[in-house]
């Protein structure tokens, strides 16, 4: 059975003189996105942002409601298939 999915985003958040800034990284997969994190993939950027602009940083995974995939349903029986005895 395929599991419905939704597009996920990687985003850092930062600091620029005092500006807002957003860094993303797109995923098919919430799942794809976790496991960037708990790689420490994207944990250099991190570090670097972090040593360059300080402490006011956040990195985390939203979940969009933009479905990445399709559920696959099965077609209704033809009328006259039926088990009807």
């Amino acid at each position: 059975m395929i599991m419905l999915e939704f597009f996920t985003v990687l985003i850092i958040d930062y600091k620029l003189r005092d500006h807002d800034m957003e860094a993303r990284i797109w995923f098919e997969s919430e799942r794809h996105c976790q496991e960037v994190l708990n790689e420490d993939v994207a944990q250099p950027i991190y570090d670097r942002l972090y040593d360059l602009y300080g402490n006011d940083i956040m990195m985390s995974c939203y979940v969009t409601e933009k479905a990445s995939n399709e559920v696959v349903r099965p077609r209704l029986r033809p009328e006259g298939l039926g088990n009807d005895g």
